[in-house]
């Protein structure tokens, strides 16, 4: 079995010496990118031997932790559960510790200490699937995906009042926290231009269906601010169903996390305290927070791995570069209940019984000027949608 699992790695690089594109080669060997670039890294810093498994033994099997460090993660923990609204894991231990001046911990360590004491809990399941089909957006590449929410309002203890546009690549995991006294469309957008230029540019932007985000239902046609600024740049948005907002479970776990770790654990005296410290809690995450879905790396380490450069916007754009739209998509996607439905915006189409108790893709094509509705991944119509021109 060991035999056969090399012969796999030489073959995939073989391969990719040839000039075969990785996508192709991933699929074909049934191996994901991480593991092909994994081997490749070995292949170009090792000796001939590379295509071995290296020994997992730990390096200093006995070396353990000094009592005063184990302490202070024990401590650490017992403070956090006993403050309201805490989480009490191995990463808000490290943020904790972080505070106090100590450089942070690897988490492995903080969970093997509290494993060691007893004082790891189990997870809830969180959402459980009804068995629906669902038009989900698959994040296999960085900057493919983006999920982007506002929270507020939030109130400081100078009785400020402001709002949080947070902003996650699914792929990468990697956070753009952006405080904004208000939550208004210039503000907004000013928001995500920032953001652009600094985490990337996606190929989609999926959010909720906010009013900052989707525009006035009086004029569904005239885009909003929001709308126009992700196709003046080359995304498509994608409008989540109403009332669900676990449709962009990674941004929402996020959100919980600045909630608890960074808003709700410190008092800010000012909206520029605020400002300055989010710098400091946007870095601390990227860098810090590890996830399984990257193979237990943080979003900087995974981004070095993979040598990923995002498509960053040009850092001369403003909100005076935004136009009206000529060509992109817009995608909605939509639960249809009982009277068949389809809210675009605030306007009504009605739709085939076959669509009941479904999820559609509903998308605008606007150099064409259509809506097309999709089930199960198949056109079943299309409606002539008409865009105004200023």
């Amino acid at each position: 079995m060991v035999q056969d699992e090399e012969e796999i790695r030489k073959e995939a690089i073989r391969r990719y010496i040839r000039g075969e594109k990785p996508s192709i080669i991933c699929d074909e060997l049934k191996r994901s990118k991480f593991w092909l670039f994994k081997w490749l890294e070995r292949y170009k810093t090792e000796g001939d031997m590379w295509y071995q498994d290296k020994s997992r033994a730990p390096l200093n099997p006995h070396r353990s932790l000094d009592e005063a460090t184990e302490h202070l993660i024990i401590d650490t923990r017992k403070k956090l559960e006993a403050k309201k609204y805490s989480q009490i894991g191995a990463v808000a231990i490290c943020w904790e510790i972080l505070k106090l001046g100590i450089d942070p911990l690897p988490i492995w360590t903080i969970n093997r200490v509290l494993k060691r004491n007893g004082l790891v809990k189990s997870r809830s399941k969180g959402y459980q699937p009804k068995g629906k089909s669902y038009p989900k957006i698959e994040a296999d590449t960085p900057d493919k995906l983006h999920q982007a929410d506002v929270l507020g309002p939030r109130y400081l203890a100078s009785k400020e009042r402001f709002y949080s546009l947070n902003i996650m690549d699914v792929s990468r995991h990697k956070v753009k926290i952006n405080s904004i006294p208000h939550r208004n469309a210039n503000i907004v957008a000013n928001a995500f231009i920032g953001s652009f230029k600094t985490l990337g540019i996606p190929k989609y932007m999926q959010i909720d269906n906010q009013q900052v985000f989707s525009g006035s239902e009086r004029r569904p046609r005239w885009f909003s601010r929001m709308t126009k600024l992700f196709l003046t740049v080359g995304i498509e948005p994608v409008f989540i169903p109403f009332r669900e907002p676990w449709r962009n479970p990674e941004i929402e776990r996020f959100n919980d996390v600045w909630d608890k770790q960074f808003f709700r654990s410190q008092c800010f005296g000012s909206f520029l305290e605020l400002k300055d410290e989010e710098r400091f809690f946007e870095d601390f995450h990227n860098s810090n927070h590890r996830y399984s879905a990257l193979m237990g790396l943080t979003p900087a380490e995974f981004e070095k791995k993979l040598a990923y450069n995002p498509k960053l916007l040009d850092d001369g754009f403003s909100l005076k570069d935004i136009d009206s739209p000529k060509d992109g998509k817009i995608h909605f996607i939509r639960f249809i209940r009982s009277d068949l439905s389809l809210n675009i915006f605030g306007e009504i189409f009605i739709l085939d019984e076959v669509c009941q108790y479904e999820y559609v893709t509903a998308t605008i094509y606007v150099s064409e000027q259509v809506l097309r509705i999709s089930l199960f991944g198949e056109i079943i119509n299309e409606i002539k949608y008409l865009i105004p021109r200023r």
